[in-house]
C-alpha cells in the first residue's frame, strides 16, 4: 500500500472514531453539560464586572466656584473659570506664575464628576483603618449657588491605584481612582508649568549671543551667530554660530548643537520654591552661582542661573557622588519666579570645555577659494593657485610654487595638513611676546587668514589666528609642516604624521 493510500485509510479511521465519540456525547447529553458550564462561566464573568461605581458629584465644572485644599504640603485654593470664559481656572497662591493649564483645568472637571469605583464600607465603624480619622487631605468644594461639600482622602486602598475617601460627617467609605484626586494630595508647586523656554518655530529662530560664565573659570565662553563679520565660505560651515570668546573659532556642528540650543525647550523637573526670598536663594546656592547662562537677541534677554547641586540617594540612604540635578532660576520670561530643580543632563554649560565644541580645522577655507598660500619664517614659500569650473564643479587646476609648476595633488595634501593644525589639543589666550618663527597666510582675495606660530617651550608652540592668541600645539606639527612644504617644492611625499 503506497503512502498516499495509507494516509487516506488512517484519516478515515480517525474520522470514524471522532464521529463515534460525537454520537456518544449526543446520546448521553454530555454536550448539553458542556454548554451549560460555558454559559455559567460567561454569567460568572459578567457578574464579576457589575458596575459598582457611585456618582458622588454630578455637575458642570462651571458650577464649582472654589476648592480649598489642605494636605501635608500645606494648602491652596482652586478658583474655577469665569462664566464668560475670559478667565481660566487658576490657583490663588500661584498668581503671577505660569500654570500647567491642563492640570489645573482637570481639577475642576474631575471634581465636578467625582465618581467612586465602589462603596468600600457603608456606615464604617472604624474610619481610622482607612486613614480617614487623620486624613491625608481635605478639600472643601464651594459651589456657585453658595452650598459646600467637604471630602476627606485617606490611605491607599489594597488596590494601589485607589484611595479611600468619605464625605466629612459621613461614615460611608468609598474607593476612588487616585489619578482623579491626585492634585489634592500633592504640592501646589506641581501645578506650575515647568517649561522655562519653548522651542521656537524654525522661522522664529533668532539666535543672538549666548554667554556662559562659570565660577571655576576666569573667562567667559561666548557664542554668536555669524552675521557676515566672520564670513569664511559661510555656506560650507558646519554651524551657523561661532565662538568669539575666549578665542575665535568655528564650531563642530555635532558637539556644539546641544550647547547652543539647550535653552530652547528647557524644562525643569519641578518648581522647588515659588516666589523665593533672598534667604532662600542663598540656601539653594543661587547667591553665588556655579554658572550663569545669558541669551540675548532681538526682543529677548534671558538669564539662567545655576546654583547648588542635588544628589540622588541610593538604597542605603547615601548620596550619590555625581549631581543628578541643579537648583536654578530663570529670568526674562513671565511667570517663572521660582527656584527650579533641573536635570543635570539638561545643563551642558556646567562642565563645558570649549575644546570639545570647536572645529578641528584651524580655518574654514575651501582650496578652490584660495588664491595664494604664503609661508614666511623658518620656511619661505609662496604658492599661487588657479581653479577652474563653476559652482560645485570648481576644482583646483594648477599650482605654482615660487613661480614654478607644482604637483596639484601633492599641494592638496599640504593644504589639508595646514587646515588640520591640532586645535583640539589646548586653547590658549594669554598674551605672547616676540616675533613668530613661522607664519602662514591663506589669501582668498577679499580676506586673508593669518596663522602665526610662536615659541613657547621646547615642545610647545603658541598659535595666533588673525591676531588673536588661540591655541597651544605640539611643535612637532610645525616641524612636519616645514618638511611637507619642502616636499611639495621638490616633489617628495607629504606626510600626515608628526
Amino acid at each position: 500500500m503506497n503512502e498516499k493510500v495509507k494516509g487516506i485509510v488512517i484519516g478515515a479511521v480517525v474520522l470514524a472514531a471522532l464521529g463515534g465519540t460525537f454520537g456518544i456525547l449526543k446520546l448521553t447529553g454530555a454536550d448539553k453539560v458542556q454548554t451549560d458550564e460555558s454559559s455559567s462561566s460567561k454569567a460568572s464573568t459578567a457578574s464579576s464586572r457589575v458596575d459598582e461605581s457611585v456618582q458622588l458629584l454630578d455637575c458642570a465644572s462651571s458650577d464649582i466656584k472654589e476648592i480649598d485644599v489642605t494636605n501635608s504640603y500645606g494648602s491652596f485654593t482652586y478658583v474655577g473659570a469665569s462664566d464668560s470664559g475670559k478667565e481660566n481656572a487658576s490657583i490663588t497662591e500661584l498668581k503671577g506664575l505660569e500654570l500647567a493649564s491642563r492640570k489645573v483645568s482637570d481639577i475642576g472637571e474631575d471634581t465636578a464628576q467625582l465618581t467612586a469605583y465602589k462603596l468600600a464600607e457603608k456606615d464604617a465603624s472604624d474610619l481610622a483603618k482607612y486613614g480617614l480619622e487623620e486624613p491625608e487631605s481635605e478639600f472643601v468644594i464651594k459651589f456657585a449657588d453658595g452650598s459646600e461639600r467637604t471630602f476627606l482622602i485617606g490611605i491607599k486602598a489594597h488596590q494601589n491605584r485607589y484611595r479611600y475617601l468619605c464625605e466629612k460627617g459621613s461614615r460611608d467609605v468609598y474607593m476612588v481612582m487616585e489619578s482623579t484626586i491626585s492634585a489634592f494630595l500633592g504640592r501646589k508647586e506641581d501645578l506650575v508649568n515647568t517649561t522655562l523656554l519653548p522651542t521656537p518655530a524654525d522661522n522664529e529662530d533668532n539666535f543672538g549671543k549666548l554667554t556662559v560664565s562659570r565660577k571655576d573659570l576666569d573667562y567667559d565662553i561666548v557664542f554668536e551667530s555669524d552675521d557676515g563679520s566672520y564670513e569664511r565660505s559661510n555656506e560650507n560651515m558646519p554651524s551657523a554660530q561661532v565662538m568669539t570668546e575666549p578665542i575665535f573659532s568655528y564650531l563642530n556642528g555635532t558637539t556644539s548643537t546641544d550647547v547652543i540650543y539647550a535653552l530652547y525647550g528647557l524644562t525643569a523637573m519641578e518648581a522647588e520654591v515659588i516666589f523665593p526670598t533672598e534667604e532662600q536663594l542663598a540656601e539653594y546656592g543661587l547667591d553665588d552661582p556655579a554658572a550663569t547662562v545669558t541669551f540675548t537677541g532681538d526682543g529677548y534677554d534671558y538669564k539662567l542661573t545655576i546654583g547648588g547641586e542635588y544628589h540622588d540617594v541610593n538604597e542605603e540612604g547615601n548620596e550619590q557622588s555625581a549631581a543628578s540635578a541643579y537648583y536654578c532660576t530663570f529670568e526674562g520670561a513671565e511667570g517663572k519666579d521660582c527656584i527650579w530643580k533641573i536635570d543635570a543632563t539638561a545643563l551642558p554649560w556646567v562642565d563645558l570645555d570649549p575644546i570639545n565644541v570647536i572645529t578641528t580645522l584651524m580655518t574654514w577655507n575651501m582650496v578652490v577659494d584660495v588664491q595664494e598660500l604664503r609661508f614666511t619664517g623658518e620656511e619661505n614659500a609662496s604658492f599661487a593657485l588657479t581653479s577652474a569650473g563653476e559652482g560645485d564643479d570648481r576644482e583646483l587646476s594648477a599650482v605654482k610654487c615660487d613661480g614654478k609648476d607644482a604637483d596639484v595633488e601633492l599641494f592638496k595634501s599640504l593644504y589639508q595638513y595646514v587646515l588640520t593644525c591640532p586645535t583640539n589639543q589646548e586653547i590658549y589666550f594669554k598674551d605672547v611676546e616676540g616675533e613668530p618663527y613661522q607664519t602662514i597666510e591663506i589669501d582668498c582675495g577679499s580676506y586673508t587668514d593669518k596663522i602665526e606660530l610662536f615659541k613657547d617651550t621646547d615642545r610647545r608652540s603658541i598659535v595666533k589666528l588673525n591676531g588673536r592668541v588661540s591655541y597651544r600645539i605640539q611643535s612637532k606639527w610645525v616641524d612636519r609642516l616645514i618638511k611637507n612644504v619642502e616636499a611639495v617644492k621638490t616633489g617628495g611625499t607629504v606626510e600626515e604624521d608628526y
